[in-house]
């Protein structure tokens, strides 16, 4: 065998297990090369959208101390991306999650973290657009442009519909655009703002990284605040029959987009902390970013960070469509009508599942579409997602734990894997215990029956059932993972 041959055989393994499926079936394969499946990963956690309000989220509620709650929200995150990187380094597959824990604990398990995760990305893409909405109101109301936030959510679902349909290697490099021009942006108001002191010269002072006497379990509701800001780092596995030589690609993607954006999200919030003038005026800025921008620099300025803040949420809603369908184009193959198994043979895209995809991103909008403002429609979305994605994270670190002691790998790595585990199962405690308020007690209730139907479903619908558990993805990936052609 060739060394040419390995990635061509690499890249297709996945596709390989349904060699019946006509050109009408398969995406595109070996066609992002780094930086474009990194892109995945950073669309889906939207930095900078992020970075323009969570100072002051932060603020609001562990104090002064908004990088170190990050900086320890990273760390815990890094132990999920171990699981993640280990899987990924053996096998790859459009059905990211599916694939491997499918393989190794089983097809329900490895339904239900698929099912799990798919609805997540969807979720998030309905927040996406009301987020996109949220920020587009004044950044386009200084340009003269005046909507109701309904009409800038409906105008980016029918934009990231469409560019979702695009050849792969279009909307990634739409997404990589849009990630990229926004961070450079912040990072170069930052570096003024740096330069011009800050306030009174705080501008280099750590603060930000101090717990200024805030109880741990103050400090505990920020670093759970905050894992959910990194979460979407794990994205770039949906593109394993997309990616050039995705074993040696998707797990460095999923490291570096989680650094990277950790980097740059701990930063930000660093700079914005010491720029203002104290901890209780920051917890009631409504964009504090926005503001430091407008004092340090310039006002033309901070409406440019704005409308960066809009195309970085309008590429998260893109990046999280683009990973939900190729997660539901598997499952398709698997146990779907056929039309979810449908591909564009111009494009690539899954077009069937794109559009089961879309319908139910759009629902995610439509239930909140009355609410008069999209701050509270924002809120209570994006909790129901951020309550699903800690399940879908325990389910493959649960997988991975199963994985290492089956292939007899080193303890050093089943213990770190405990360690993520015992980070995800604080994360829990800190979520539902206690119970929170409502309207975010019916949103726990929303997840938790979300998460018993993907247990019901492979039960109550015979050919799901049959389909997962005859799976050739799942056979392709426990030949791989395992070293066998049988799941156990």
């Amino acid at each position: 065998m060739t060394a040419q041959e390995v990635p061509a055989r690499e890249e297709g393994a996945a596709a390989a297990a349904y060699p019946g499926a006509g050109e009408s079936e398969r995406l595109h394969g070996g066609r992002l090369r780094f930086f474009r499946t990194i892109a995945e990963s950073v669309g889906v956690q939207g930095p900078t959208g992020a970075a323009v309000i969570s100072a002051a989220v932060l603020a609001g509620v562990s104090g002064g101390g908004t990088a170190l709650v990050q900086v320890v929200a990273a760390v815990a995150m890094g132990f999920v991306a171990y699981a993640f990187v280990i899987f990924t380094r053996g096998f790859n597959s459009a059905g990211s999650v599916y694939g491997f824990t499918g393989a190794v604990a089983g097809p329900r398990f490895g339904f239900l973290s698929a099912w799990t995760l798919m609805i997540v990305y969807v979720s998030f893409a309905g927040t996406a657009y009301t987020t996109t909405a949220d920020e587009a109101q004044p950044a386009l109301g200084s340009l003269g442009l005046h909507l109701a936030w309904q009409g800038y959510a409906i105008t980016a679902f029918v934009l990231v519909m469409a560019l979702a349909y695009l050849d792969i290697k279009i909307s990634a490099t739409v997404i990589l655009a849009l990630e990229g021009a926004s961070m450079l942006l912040v990072i170069i108001a930052c570096g003024i703002i740096l330069a011009k002191g800050g306030f009174h010269g705080h501008a280099y002072s750590p603060a930000p990284f101090r717990p200024h006497g805030v109880p741990l379990s103050v400090l505990g509701l920020g670093i759970v605040l905050s894992f959910a800001n990194f979460s979407g780092f794990e994205a770039a596995a949906t593109l394993g029959e997309e990616s050039r030589q995705p074993r040696r690609l998707i797990p460095p993607a999923i490291a570096v987009s989680l650094a990277v954006v950790a980097i740059y999200a701990i930063g930000v919030a660093a700079v914005v902390t010491n720029a203002y003038p104290g901890i209780t005026q920051l917890s009631k800025a409504p964009a504090p970013l926005i503001t430091v921008t407008d004092t340090y620099v310039a006002s033309w300025m901070g409406e440019l960070v704005n409308i960066g803040a809009v195309v970085s949420l309008f590429g998260s809603a893109l990046a999280c469509v683009v990973g939900a369908s190729r997660i539901l184009f598997a499952l398709g193959r698997d146990a779907g009508p056929v039309m979810l198994r449908r591909t564009s043979q111009a494009t690539g895209a899954p077009a069937g599942a794109l559009i089961w995809v879309g319908a139910g991103s759009l629902v995610a909008l439509l239930l909140f579409i009355k609410e008069p403002l999209a701050t509270r429609a924002v809120a209570i979305s994006l909790s129901y997602g951020a309550d699903l994605v800690i399940v879908a994270y325990i389910l493959v670190v649960v997988a991975a734990i199963i994985f290492t002691v089956r292939r007899r790998m080193s303890p050093v790595k089943t213990l770190i894997l405990l360690i993520g585990l015992a980070v995800l199962g604080y994360v829990v405690k800190d979520t539902f215990a206690p119970i929170p308020a409502a309207p975010f007690n019916w949103v726990a209730l929303a997840a938790g029956i979300t998460v018993m139907a993907g247990i019901a479903l492979p039960f109550a619908y015979p050919p799901l059932q049959r389909g997962i558990r005859n799976s050739p993805l799942l056979k392709a990936g426990a030949s791989a993972l395992l070293g066998n052609t049988e799941r156990k």
